[in-house]
């Protein structure tokens, strides 16, 4: 029997100076009254990983639907590694994903399941034996494989989920909540394979409520409130620009605050110290005031923001 063989991206595909790994226009989803999705404009970079938040039933996964030709839009256009409309189909092979949790024969093992998957993939070719278990080690369900599927913990459901997205090289990468029922060394493990397709060139599109996570891997972010998109871009660009003033760290917070509001700067409790927004107030004469006042100061830095930050005053803004 012969080895797979998986067949590489024809040129036409596979072309690296697509600068857009995929873009929707005007995108726009209804059931019946309610608005799933409401014009949306999105593009992700080719070679990002792109982390789309929102709170639950914020639209995210039926963007990613729309993206992969799942579900058809109401109105507007989806483009997906250069294909689009009628020709969307010829760019699935590009792609791997994870939507919705996985599903699988329960009777079957998880390798059994691996192997039909593998069956229908069109650039796999031979003995599918090699990559099947190639994917099982790299999910680190090796050991679990011959077991029932019905017998997998969700997590595990998950891994193999990921596995069978993983069969052989994409140019895109599409999770929608792949760490949901992980223990911590699986989370560990997805970031490691996020980490390990961005290093490969692929691009990766991720939903995910682990805000912590998202900005451990993540390049750009988008974030959907009831539909509509908020914000997209550069993490690092969107946090800089959500980031400034002081936090000064002292051991006599609470007389720190009072220092500053009688010098007329506002401030808060933060961790370690005390946080100064930005004012009319720079650094040296921060720390003058707090020292004329006799409150010890420890360090003071420029305050960074965090996704989390930047997340909830997205939302609660456009609650």
């Amino acid at each position: 029997m012969t080895a797979a063989t998986s067949t590489p991206p024809t040129e036409a595909a596979a072309s690296p100076g697509d600068a857009v790994a995929a873009r929707v226009r005007g995108l726009r989803k209804t059931f019946g009254s309610t608005v799933a999705i409401d014009d949306v404009d999105l593009d992700v970079p080719a070679g990002a990983v792109l982390g789309m938040l929102g709170p639950n039933g914020s639209g995210k996964t039926t963007l990613i639907r729309m993206l992969l030709g799942l579900t058809r839009p109401t109105a507007g256009t989806v483009e997906l590694l250069g294909h689009a409309g009628d020709d969307l189909p010829a760019a699935l092979p590009d792609v791997g994903a994870l939507v919705e949790g996985p599903g699988f024969h329960p009777f079957l093992s998880g390798r059994d399941n691996l192997l039909r998957a593998a069956a229908a993939e069109p650039r796999l070719d031979g003995d599918l034996r090699a990559p099947v278990d190639a994917a099982l080690e790299r999910v680190g369900l090796t050991d679990a494989a011959r077991r029932r599927y019905r017998g997998y913990s969700l997590g595990m459901k998950q891994r193999l989920g990921l596995a069978a997205a993983l069969l052989v090289p994409r140019r895109l990468v599409v999770l929608d909540e792949p760490t949901n029922g992980l223990d911590p060394a699986g989370t560990r493990d997805v970031r490691r394979v996020v980490a390990e397709l961005r290093d490969g060139g692929a691009t990766v599109l991720l939903s995910s409520h682990l805000l912590a996570e998202v900005e451990a891997v993540c390049s750009h972010v988008a974030v959907l409130q009831t539909g509509t998109l908020l914000v997209a871009g550069e993490l690092a660009a969107l946090l800089d620009a959500d980031a400034g003033g002081l936090v000064v760290s002292t051991p006599d917070a609470d007389d720190g605050i009072l220092a500053l509001r009688a010098a007329g700067v506002p401030s808060y409790r933060a961790e370690g110290g005390v946080a100064v927004p930005p004012g009319p107030l720079e650094a040296p004469e921060v720390v003058a005031a707090l020292v004329g006042a006799g409150v010890a100061v420890w360090e003071v830095h420029r305050r960074r923001a965090h996704l989390e930050e930047l997340f909830a005053r997205l939302t609660e803004e456009d609650a």
